[in-house]
């Protein structure tokens, strides 16, 4: 006797509902599958003594090598956003975060790219720190509003131990953050920050923004196909946007190792920038110019920013707790940055002059009918002339026989 046929073969009936189980959850809570984007090792220099006074007017035992930014390494699988903060200390010396009244936090605001750009608090959707104070460190992440309210999404307090989450070594100090904990955005920013406190006084040290993924900028030039005769001069209009951003502040071509300017020359082939913003490229052609298809490599770069301007916050704190001190500055983190895709193409096709019968059948073109309208009113009143003449002639002819 045959076995009934089955969709699912040989399949155990555990199998069946582990599918059926596997599904449902696909179906249902398709976020819980997702991941941001992955990306590689990305460097991110900080200027020297960029301090900015966010409380108080004293820095006196404030702005130590602890928490002066000197250089961010960042890069993600798609999970966990790590961070390695590189300082101006060279020694551990633990000693430094044990001071009375001394607080210093080490941390990053992150901005995501699919909310509108007047959420958060001036701009930053999610605050990310650890902190210092009296020797014990505390590991938080806090959803921000632009009312000046927070959630307190995650807490660590009073740790010891690093393992598997922030480390603090000599000169260093690196920081995890689970990207689930902000819902897994496709596209965000960071600003990475340290803060030095004591007693009422504080400085930061901040970063500009930067998009994540990086260099995501994206161009659109009209025509889209760019082609080009021999001899010929060309404007093409271009569209380059980020996530962030439409604003070009910068395209500089690339000529070789470590050689950048503003006009591209190779083979007769001339690319020069008339206008940065919206982007414009004028396009030359000499008539020896060899027939080919040629790349332009240029460096784009984009002004972000992660807010407008807006009333001030109603309120700085909720049920959580008072708002972060280094987010009370009102406005006095950065709220702008930049994005620089250096590995963008211009693409030009090169072809032969136009012939002869080119010419023609393009002239033929655009000028043949209105062409053939008016030599056929020409041939046809002409031609009624002739047999009137005609019909004249014969009168005539008639008339003289009579």
């Amino acid at each position: 006797m045959k076995k009934p046929f089955s969709i699912f073969g040989s399949c155990s009936f555990t199998t069946i509902l582990l599918l059926l189980f596997f599904f449902i959850l696909c179906t249902y809570f398709p976020t819980s599958f997702a991941v941001s984007p992955a990306f590689e090792p990305q460097a991110l220099n900080d200027q020297g003594n960029d301090w900015t006074q966010t409380f108080g007017n004293d820095s006196m035992n404030l702005k130590s090598n602890h928490s002066d930014l000197l250089e961010i390494d960042y890069l993600s699988d798609g999970k966990t956003l790590k961070a390695t903060l590189w300082l101006g200390s060279d020694s551990e010396n633990a000693s430094i975060y044990n001071q009375p009244f001394k607080r210093i936090s080490y941390g990053m605001l992150i901005k995501i790219a699919s909310y509108n750009i007047n959420t958060g608090y001036n701009g930053a959707d999610y605050n990310y720190y650890i902190e210092s104070v009296n020797g014990k460190w505390s590991e938080y992440l806090y959803q921000l509003s632009s009312t000046g309210s927070q959630i307190l999404l995650h807490s660590k307090t009073n740790y010891t131990e690093f393992f598997g989450g922030p480390t603090i070594g000599p000169g260093y100090v690196k920081l995890n953050l689970n990207l689930s904990s902000i819902d897994n955005p496709g596209g965000y920013g960071i600003l990475f920050y340290t803060t030095d406190s004591f007693k009422t006084n504080e400085v930061s040290d901040f970063t500009d923004w930067v998009g994540v993924p990086p260099s995501s900028i994206t161009m659109v030039t009209s025509p889209n196909d760019i082609v080009i005769r021999q001899g010929e001069q060309l404007l093409v209009p271009a569209n380059i946007f980020s996530t962030f951003s439409s604003n070009v502040t910068e395209i500089t071509f690339n000529k070789g190792s470590n050689d950048v300017g503003s006009e591209f020359n190779s083979s007769g082939l001339h690319v020069s920038i008339e206008r940065i913003q919206p982007p414009l490229f004028k396009i030359s052609v000499s008539p020896q110019t060899p027939i080919g298809f040629y790349t332009i490599p240029f460096t784009a770069s984009l002004f972000i920013e992660t807010t407008l301007d807006s009333e001030e916050p109603t309120s700085n704190h909720n049920e959580s707790g008072v708002m972060n001190p280094n987010l009370q500055a009102s406005k006095k983190y950065p709220t702008f940055g930049y994005v620089t895709n250096p590995s963008m193409n211009l693409t030009v096709t090169v072809t032969p002059p136009i012939s002869f019968d080119e010419q023609f059948k393009e002239f033929w073109g655009v000028y043949g009918q209105p062409i053939s309208i008016i030599a056929g009113g020409f041939a046809g009143g002409f031609a009624s002339l002739v047999f009137a003449k005609i019909r004249k002639t014969d009168k005539q002819s008639e008339d003289t026989k009579r």
